[in-house]
């Protein structure tokens, strides 16, 4: 749970393969501008899984963060936190 409001932070760890994908990324990045206010950001991970729906994406999520996979690529494609 987020005790004090802070901006989550992302980190894009792969390129985006194609222009769509970089389009998704931009999309996430708005949507996270106002996560913060959100009482926990694990409360996003379903807009998120809505941006990069299955089966073509995973998102996954911890107590603090939340992890986004291509599905047929183990390496993590951006992680939340």
């Amino acid at each position: 749970m987020n005790t004090t409001a802070h901006m989550p932070q992302l980190s894009i760890e792969q390129p985006a393969r194609d222009d769509a994908e970089a389009a998704l990324l931009v999309r996430l990045a708005e949507l996270l501008k106002d996560a913060y206010l959100l009482p926990d950001l694990r409360d996003v991970a379903p807009q998120i899984r809505q941006l990069f729906p299955e089966p073509a994406y995973l998102v996954g999520c911890g107590s603090s963060h939340i992890w986004l996979h291509r599905a047929a690529d183990p390496n993590r494609l951006a992680l939340i936190r």
